[in-house]
């Protein structure tokens, strides 16, 4: 174990701060598992279409036209990535880090005590609910209670 290795343990794992993935690997061919981005899966035939026999251009500008598109699609995503993936990947990381501590150290615990403090409040219009209008509606219910509605045709 290296100096700068930590030990912890997560419930019943016993884990290092340098092996925070548990052993996952990343899939390097199926990079979209969950499918979260099929809307921006675009492919030149989706853009690009000659109509009929009688409006076509010429089958090598065709060829290129597909191999461009196709080749500066995949380079600028790369090259894009490369500059900008890392840094969006560390402040995204941060992100929901932060997200997740606020829900768990922040919200749930005040939406508990919240809940807690309401308590009282919700018994006393319960019971005010119950004494005063649940009466009058069981008391409606029972005078429509036996009406009957006929239909017959003629």
């Amino acid at each position: 174990m290296a100096e700068s290795e930590v030990k912890l343990t997560i419930g019943e794992d016993k884990v290092t701060t340098v092996d925070v993935t548990k052993g996952a690997a990343v899939d390097l061919k199926a990079r979209d598992p969950e499918h979260l981005h099929d809307h921006v899966r675009v492919q030149f035939h989706d853009i690009f279409g000659e109509p009929d026999e009688t409006v076509f251009s010429f089958d090598f500008v065709w060829t290129w036209a597909f191999k461009l598109f196709t080749n500066t699609k995949l380079w600028c995503y790369r090259i894009t990535s490369l500059i900008c993936g890392l840094p969006l990947a560390i402040y995204w990381g941060i992100h929901f880090a932060l997200l997740s501590f606020c829900a768990i150290w922040c919200c749930e615990p005040y939406l508990k005590a919240y809940a807690i403090e309401l308590h009282c409040v919700r018994r006393v219009f319960q019971t005010m609910l119950n004494a005063f209008y649940r009466p009058c509606f069981e008391a409606m219910g029972y005078i429509f209670y036996n009406i009957r509605v006929q239909v017959t045709k003629q």
